[in-house]
């Protein structure tokens, strides 16, 4: 089976093939189509790219590296990528960096007021007043992210943040202080290329964690027990090592569910340095609250606490661990159909370097494995990949939840659009998160997503009305095109353009159809992008909606 054609959704050529030809300058015999059956060894491993006459180091080769490294990549950066080469390239993309905190810094880093002014009740101005302010932060916390996605340098920081936001979830309705999610998300971004260890245990006493899966509820004080199981079991289930190893055998029992709440138990979130009506934006360990008693965990008998748990389970589970998150960063990266031989592969680094994320995600991205054709395209951009990653991309401008001075739901059109597509941040569906790869694009959504781009190209997204109306994602389409290198030929500019937007050549067929529409009855030669004459805006438009038609777009 064709992995492509296996993610195949609708609105696609039925021209399989992708000749060479004057008609598809994109066409390449090194790159067509030819993907092999789901899930079978590509031949290929971890051995770094080694770029070759047959196999160089070209657009396409650093469009997907980027492409799956940052959201929303820019023509004009794959192409910086190509010249500088593979190994300066990785170099940018692990450059981190520090967001901008400007749009929220009224509030980011202040303690949250989670109880309404004394006295006040539903429906007084003070109960109102902080009530609009609770839900303004939790929206905010949402809306500041996907700001900072859509300025990022390339780098691959967000894009580790938003994989380990989608592994250590917490969602915003359940925790609902936006000040406690924009911490966690600190959190996130100072491991997401650290020491995974390191990262299990400080995620375990974050205050969004405590309050999204009880620890802040399980305690116990003298003879009254209130043991919470909940985080002691996704803690093994979902945050460390799966449920059975590969061979269907338990990693855990519902014993050590129990034995390990009992050892997590005894962190709280104090009151604020504010008053009662506040609280802390750390946790803090009360002894007090703590089951001291001896307990049986993974085999292992003591007096453990919250370190404990942590420590054993790497020393016990430690294979389990790096093959279940290294399976999961495959399927985030690669492709959804693990190749277990490069998973292990992967799993090994993952030890040999005592459960550091950095070096993993090197290996990866530099081997062969990863720029094995095959790979290319084969993942459904995510609705953050295909909406804000299109923000990016088209620097499109008036971006309604960008705008921290609009109110109402006029400022949150891109927040209300990827919560309909199944992917607001901070908001993820349960504990498992999103389930990504294939879900992400359906008979439901395809129409959404291709609309999307037909009303940008059309100017028909709008927001208020009479004098104050006025038109959000603003998108110049002849700035656009000239980020390319050549405007002046038509047949040029057309692979270019299609080579941005299509992360595989388009056949023979769809080629055609895309070039016809730019040329839109006109004749090429003809061709001026500074001829207001010639339509230039229009007809780039007409082009992006035709290419928005093919299911190509779709993957990255």
């Amino acid at each position: 089976m064709n992995r492509r054609r296996f993610f195949s959704l609708g609105g696609t050529s039925t021209d399989a093939k992708s000749e060479s030809s004057p008609q598809n300058p994109l066409a390449n015999p090194l790159v067509q189509d030819k993907a092999p059956g789901v899930g079978r060894i590509t031949g290929v491993g971890l051995e770094p790219f080694a770029p070759s006459a047959t196999n160089p180091w070209n657009y396409q080769k650093a469009a997907h590296l980027l492409r799956r490294s940052v959201i929303g990549v820019k023509d004009s950066e794959i192409r910086q990528a190509v010249t500088d080469g593979l190994d300066t390239t990785l170099v940018k993309l692990f450059t981190t960096f520090t967001p901008s905190y400007d749009r929220i810094k009224t509030w980011v880093g202040t303690e949250p007021q989670t109880r309404p002014p004394q006295g006040s009740k539903l429906g007084t101005p003070e109960y109102d007043t902080w009530q609009a302010t609770m839900f303004l932060h939790r929206a905010e916390s949402a809306k500041w992210w996907l700001q900072v996605f859509s300025t990022s340098p390339v780098s691959i920081q967000e894009r580790m943040v938003l994989f380990w936001h989608n592994h250590f979830v917490s969602e915003t309705d359940v925790v609902k202080f936006g000040e406690w999610m924009v911490e966690q998300n600190k959190l996130l971004r100072k491991h997401a290329l650290g020491n995974f260890k390191t990262f299990a245990r400080e995620i375990s006493t974050d205050p969004a964690m405590l309050i999204y899966l009880d620890g802040a509820k399980n305690y116990k004080i003298g003879k009254t027990v209130q043991i919470n199981e909940n985080y002691g079991r996704e803690l093994q289930e979902l945050f460390t090592m799966g449920v059975t190893d590969r061979a269907g055998n338990a990693n855990y029992t519902q014993s050590d569910v129990s034995e390990a709440a009992r050892a997590l138990s005894g962190w709280t979130i104090p009151t604020g340095t504010q008053g009662s009506f506040y609280s802390a934006l750390t946790s803090k360990f009360e002894s007090s609250r703590w089951d001291s008693g001896a307990k049986t965990f993974l085999g292992q008998t003591g007096a453990w606490n919250t370190d404990d748990v942590i420590n054993i389970i790497f020393a016990q589970r430690g294979d389990q661990v790096a093959k279940y998150i290294c399976e999961k960063i495959y399927k985030a990266f690669v492709y959804d159909v693990p190749d277990y031989t490069v998973v292990d592969a992967m799993a090994d680094t993952f030890k040999k370097n005592n459960f550091e994320i950095k070096p993993v995600m090197e290996q990866l991205l530099k081997s062969a494995h990863f720029f094995d054709a095959s790979n290319i395209g084969a993942i459904p951009k995510s609705p953050t990949d295909y909406i804000v990653g299109m923000i990016r991309s088209f620097d499109l401008k008036n971006v309604p939840d960008f705008n921290a001075t609009l109110t109402a739901r006029t400022a949150n059109a891109l927040s209300d659009k990827l919560d309909t597509l199944g992917q607001l941040v901070n908001n993820a569906p349960n504990v498992k998160g999103w389930a990504g790869g294939r879900t992400w694009v359906s008979t439901s959504t395809l129409p959404l997503r291709q609309q999307f781009v037909l009303d940008v190209m059309d100017a028909k997204l709008t927001i208020g009305n009479g004098a104050n109306k006025q038109t959000i994602y603003q998108f110049d389409a002849v700035a656009f095109a000239k980020t390319f290198p050549n405007t002046s030929n038509l047949k040029q500019l057309t692979t270019d353009m299609a080579q941005f937007l299509l992360n595989v050549p388009p056949s023979t067929t769809e080629f055609t159809t895309l070039f016809e529409t730019i040329v839109d009855g006109g004749k090429d030669y003809e061709w001026n992008i500074n001829d207001a004459a010639q339509r230039p805006a229009e007809r780039i438009k007409k082009f992006i909606k035709a290419a928005a038609q093919l299911a190509k777009i779709q993957l990255q």
